[in-house]
């Protein structure tokens, strides 16, 4: 809205749920975008409870308590990566009336984390299937 590519009346989140979009509600409240963490955290095997400001999710998946602190670099790409890959949802959803499945965004969420883990992690020696 602020660069005017949407108008005021479009402020409502696109995943139809009535609230307003904000950035805590799209990645960490909304039903629908919010779900995806839940899948994200099926997909790695573990359970967590959602903070709900953005900066102490990001601190609290990405450190997971419990886990070697060589993972935790994995968890933080794969935390950017379900961001991003909610974000790539939204807007395919706002301009392009696109919506796909949780399980089509998650399996997105696997394929950036892994290739960005690949191109950017010398020692990276997880195949896609494993991964």
């Amino acid at each position: 809205m602020r660069r005017q590519v949407l108008q005021a009346t479009d402020s409502v989140c696109v995943s139809g749920c009535g609230s307003i979009e904000a950035t805590s509600h799209l990645f960490l409240e909304c039903d629908v975008f919010a779900s995806l963490w839940y899948h994200v955290w099926l997909w790695l095997g573990i359970s967590s409870v959602s903070s709900g400001d953005i900066c102490h999710h990001l601190q609290q998946f990405t450190t997971m308590l419990g886990f070697p602190r060589l993972t935790h670099l994995f968890f933080r790409v794969i935390w950017f990566a379900t961001v991003w890959a909610i974000w790539k949802e939204r807007n395919n959803r706002v301009f392009q009336n696109k919506v796909s499945a949780p399980s089509v965004v998650v399996e997105k969420v696997k394929l950036i984390s892994f290739l960005w883990l690949k191109s950017n992690k010398a020692n990276f020696s997880y195949k896609f299937h494993d991964w």
